[in-house]
């Protein structure tokens, strides 16, 4: 009965052993599954800060370019206005130069029916002028 009493005694013990080996993979089990965890929660706030930074730089990058497109727009009506008051300038003092021309060329006409034969080389310039510019007469 020695015999029985001594083995059971061991089987005692391999089961308290072996119970303690079972608790502490269960608390290596739990504490792994807490540190991963752990890990995803931090893996998931960094990947959020990530896109919220991605976000902000795709955000700060479509200002940037709709500021530039503006720029680009108020530039091009700027230069448009300019363009234009140019042209009317030229236009101006294209018809004040006709009018010039085209009273020079009367005034001589006038002369000439009058019997004026002298015209110096003043006058003939403006009628050649005047006739490369498209005066027409009348």
């Amino acid at each position: 009965m020695y015999v029985v009493r001594s083995k059971i005694t061991d089987l005692e013990a391999q089961i308290a052993t072996l119970t303690k080996k079972v608790e502490d993979v269960g608390a290596d089990n739990e504490h792994v599954e807490a540190e991963l965890k752990a890990q995803v929660v931090s893996k998931d706030k960094d990947l959020k800060a990530k896109d919220n930074e991605s976000l902000e730089i795709d955000l700060e990058a479509e200002r940037v370019k709709a500021a530039t497109a503006e720029e680009a727009k108020q530039r091009a009506e700027e230069a448009r206005d300019i363009s234009t008051s140019a042209l009317n300038v030229a236009q101006n003092n294209y018809a004040k130069a006709q009018g010039i021309v085209d009273t020079l060329v009367s005034e001589s006409e006038w002369m000439r029916n009058r019997g004026v034969a002298l015209m110096d080389a003043a006058v003939t310039a403006l009628i050649d002028a005047s006739c490369a510019v498209g005066h027409r007469g009348g």
